[in-house]
């Protein structure tokens, strides 16, 4: 019996179009006063079955907890319209990670400009 495996371009062609649904909903749709205008989508990663999807958030309010709660009352409504836009057989688990990328490359120029 022969497996049909997926094409890589479909995986990457979901995975963005997941991360603009994303993007979109969290930034117009959602209500959530612990939400709005406190945070943006910076990437995301799509596990090869589509069933669990990391999405990384920079959070620009001081109470990083309340906005992380906020987003995942959201989970439900946001996989709404994922299924609804995209039609997809099986729609991913999401969860919400702060991304501080930002933060640690600050530090670590920081850090080197202590050392010049």
């Amino acid at each position: 019996m022969k497996i049909k495996r997926q094409k890589p371009y479909k995986h990457d062609r979901v995975s963005s179009e997941i991360e603009r649904i994303i993007t979109e909903v969290i930034a117009y749709e959602i209500n959530d006063p612990r939400v709005i205008g406190n945070c943006e989508v910076t990437g995301i990663t799509l596990s090869s079955d589509y069933s669990y999807c990391k999405v990384y958030v920079e959070i620009t309010s001081d109470d990083k907890k309340k906005v992380l709660d906020g987003l995942k009352n959201a989970n439900g409504f946001i996989r709404h319209i994922i299924v609804d836009q995209l039609g997809l057989r099986k729609v991913p688990e999401l969860s919400f990670v702060i991304d501080d990328t930002k933060e640690k490359a600050s530090r670590i120029d920081e850090l080197l400009a202590q050392i010049k």
